[in-house]
């Protein structure tokens, strides 16, 4: 298998949703912002500051999909590397996996592949 087999492959599997992210699960996403703005006030400072850079995060993904963009697999190894540490960590890790992300948009652009 070559590497864009394998990044063809992992990126069909992540668009494999399952139930409990679709609209009315547990986890789906909160379309209203008054919900979502509820949300963020009851969590304690640093938690809400790493829901922030996810949810930049999340944002910036939804980005380069809708503009047909690739991102390279890497990304996501960086955040699921990033769960692993503390939380401060975390935090400032997600917040450079975004500044990296925000960087590539111009050679995204250009229609080269992004990577971490």
């Amino acid at each position: 298998m070559t590497d864009q087999d394998s990044n063809d492959t992992r990126s069909a599997k992540l668009k494999q949703r399952p139930s409990h992210l679709e609209v009315g699960g547990k986890f789906a996403p909160i379309e209203n912002r008054f919900e979502y703005e509820k949300g963020m006030e009851s969590l304690p400072p640093q938690e809400r500051e790493l829901v922030k850079e996810l949810t930049n995060f999340a944002e910036l993904c939804k980005y380069f999909e809708e503009h047909n963009r690739k991102l390279d697999v890497s990304f996501a190894e960086a955040v699921k590397q990033a769960a692993k540490l503390p939380l401060e960590e975390r935090t400032a890790r997600i917040r450079e996996i975004n500044q990296r992300l925000m960087a590539a948009l111009e050679d995204a652009g250009e229609g080269t592949q992004v990577r971490n």
